[in-house]
């Protein structure tokens, strides 16, 4: 592609602007995603584009086989969602759009970044993890302010991906994206205890492909998210039932 080879784990940065040439043997698949940085539906994610773009100064970056993998999640599950949002309301579709521009340029910027680390002690207290941690709590508290990714956080807390790491490993005895991952689970069950759909609560805690949630709460509390939907709004009609009689 525009006179660079192309491998499984190649990412290739081109613009429309500039023209280019793609030379490609039979089955061969290729993933493009495309940033229009003034249509982007928020000032958060314009500048995140910006950044992105600044960052991308290469016309080709050589990914891990690790990072790689994880983009290629990341667009399948952005394609996933899009099924999502065809049965969406305007206003859910504009809450949506932004949530995968988010996954898109926070997944990208992890792929091609590399976070800088503040000058801090190699070896921090205890108590400076913890502070850490409940730094990263207060982000998780509710849906606006809930990160999605590590890659967000990072930039968030203005932190490298290790000193995050050795924090939460160091404090609580698990990686961050296993406990980022916990909560927002944590936080649809609780939703859906409370009468949200599964659709509903998914989406509101940043999952957008909706087999993959299911398979990853079933994993973490033994049944799929309808099975709890549907146990619990059976509690909630009973208790509605013997309070009208």
């Amino acid at each position: 592609m525009c006179g660079e080879q192309s491998t499984r784990d190649t990412l290739h940065v081109f613009s429309c602007y500039s023209g280019f040439e793609f030379l490609s043997p039979e089955r061969h698949v290729v993933a493009n995603v495309e940033f229009d940085l003034p249509s982007l539906s928020s000032e958060l994610t314009r500048q995140l584009g910006q950044t992105l773009h600044t960052k991308l100064s290469s016309p080709v970056v050589l990914l891990s086989p690790d990072t790689a993998e994880n983009i290629r999640l990341l667009l399948r599950q952005a394609l996933g969602s899009i099924q999502v949002s065809e049965a969406a309301t305007p206003e859910q579709y504009k809450e949506r759009q932004s949530l995968l521009e988010r996954n898109l340029l926070y997944g990208l910027m992890e792929a091609v970044s590399d976070f800088p680390e503040l000058a801090a002690d190699r070896s921090p207290k205890s108590s400076k993890n913890w502070e850490l941690v409940k730094r990263v709590q207060q982000f998780l508290q509710n849906p606006d302010s809930c990160v999605l990714s590590i890659a967000e956080l990072c930039i968030e807390l203005n932190l490298s991906r290790r000193t995050i790491q050795y924090a939460f490993e160091n404090a609580i005895g698990t990686n961050p994206a296993k406990y980022l991952r916990a909560v927002r689970l944590n936080h649809v069950r609780h939703d859906l205890m409370r009468g949200l759909s599964v659709t509903e609560a998914a989406i509101r805690w940043g999952f957008l492909h909706l087999s993959a949630f299911a398979h990853d709460y079933r994993v973490f509390f033994g049944e799929l998210p309808s099975t709890t939907s549907k146990r619990y709004g059976y509690a909630q009609s009973l208790m509605a039932h013997q309070s009208s009689d």
